[in-house]
């Protein structure tokens, strides 16, 4: 069944050479373009978020999911129209989401490939930086970034800032070649974008069997983006490494989804099961050291404690008692970038006492999280400790770091 859908996706997206043309002036482009790329305004629980998203299909738009994550209400505004808007398929991985917005009534941008581009080629952006609606601005290709030997994003010098996340990035010929994403920090004018070649592949990534029903242009001579000869539904493996910053010892730890029970979560043969948003149930094993050795009850997750002293609590220990106490001191929003993805999190700060081993020896304790809204999952963990003198004293220092995330293809037994 997999392979029939592939071939399906693959005679949509396969396109004829198109015409040499003119390239289009800045005016020319804004002029066809500026209809087609909306401002999304998100209502969360405190306050409220703001992006852009591009209309790629029929009442359809794709924007970011960091710029909806959280929200309780999405909406997307052109000039004097707001529509109410939401969420239909995600790719977190990707950091690709779609929305749908009931009555919009706005033009289809063509997906363009990015293959075709060469460093400096001059690209135009379109969004909604702070707020300021259908901003125009340009610049040039200035580098492909490539994680674990694919394309990771598409690096430019076109100015960008906050509220453009979710935006187009245009050739000259009016085609879009990548959704706007980020900006390095302490760096002018270095931005990114993820291809939008991606674009086609969103649905087949997130399980839906109808595909989008885009409008693609290739370069001539070009190839048409490879299907997934597999189609993911979900992830349903991370990997992580564990790094002791003591010794410099690095090892692999992976959490694999074993199957879904409800709204619970059994991972690597029941020793870890967790529920819809990551909160542990069950655990019986500890690969991935401090992060599950000295976890709360129910897990290392955003609003632990609410800012209060944690009830006195036995963790799981590594085969002595564990015995922690930890106040929740802050918690704040972050972006940051893991195996080349750019991701938002919320930062958790945790700090406190541990007491270990057989002797009961006490020390300070501190740990840092960072949990990912769109992946339901903590993606980097931070911890130090220190107590005792002598042969019973403890040092800790570890970090564990998500570096992928992987399915398994629909058609996998």
């Amino acid at each position: 069944m997999g392979r029939v859908w592939a071939a399906a996706l693959a005679l949509l997206l396969s396109i004829a050479p198109w015409p040499a043309r003119a390239q289009l002036t800045a005016e020319e482009l804004y002029e066809k373009l500026s209809a087609s790329v909306w401002l999304v305004q998100v209502r969360l629980e405190r306050g409220s978020a703001l992006g852009s998203a591009v209309v790629i299909a029929p009442e359809t738009l794709i924007t970011n999911c960091h710029v909806i994550a959280g929200g309780s209400e999405i909406f997307v505004r052109h000039d004097a129209v707001r529509l109410k808007a939401q969420l239909v398929h995600r790719d977190p991985w990707r950091d690709l989401c779609e929305i749908r917005a009931p009555g919009l009534d706005a033009p289809a941008v063509t997906i363009g490939d990015w293959r075709r581009l060469r460093i400096g080629a001059r690209l135009f952006a379109i969004g909604n930086p702070g707020g300021l609606e259908l901003t125009l601005s340009d610049g040039l290709l200035s580098g492909i970034r490539r994680g674990r030997g694919s394309v990771e994003a598409l690096q430019f010098t076109v100015p960008i800032s906050k509220g453009s996340s979710g935006g187009g990035l245009f050739d000259t010929n009016g085609h879009l070649v990548g959704i706007t994403t980020s900006i390095f920090r302490d760096a002018q004018n270095i931005g990114f974008a993820l291809p939008a070649t991606w674009i086609g592949e969103l649905r087949s990534r997130a399980g839906a069997r109808d595909p989008l029903p885009i409008q693609t242009a290739y370069a001539p001579g070009s190839v048409a983006p490879p299907a997934n000869e597999d189609a993911p539904a979900t992830l349903d493996t991370f990997e992580y490494v564990l790094r002791d910053r003591l010794t410099g010892v690095s090892r692999k730890v992976v959490y694999r989804v074993d199957r879904r029970e409800g709204s619970l979560v059994v991972l690597n043969g029941g020793s870890r099961i967790e529920d819809g948003e990551g909160r542990v149930v069950t655990l019986t094993a500890a690969p991935g050291g401090e992060f599950e050795q000295a976890m709360p009850p129910g897990g290392w997750f955003p609003g632990t404690g609410g800012g209060q002293r944690l009830s006195r609590y036995q963790a799981f220990g590594d085969g002595s008692p564990f015995i922690m106490e930890l106040r929740a001191e802050s918690e704040s929003e972050e972006m940051i970038e893991l195996a080349g993805v750019s991701m938002r999190t919320v930062r958790v700060h945790f700090t406190g006492i541990s007491q270990r081993g057989l002797s009961a020896v006490r020390g300070t304790y501190r740990a840092t999280v960072w949990y990912a809204p769109e992946l339901q999952r903590i993606v980097r963990f931070e911890a130090q400790g220190r107590g005792g003198v002598g042969s019973t004293a403890f040092v800790v220092d570890e970090v564990l770091e998500l570096v992928n995330a992987s399915t398994r293809p629909t058609n996998s037994q």
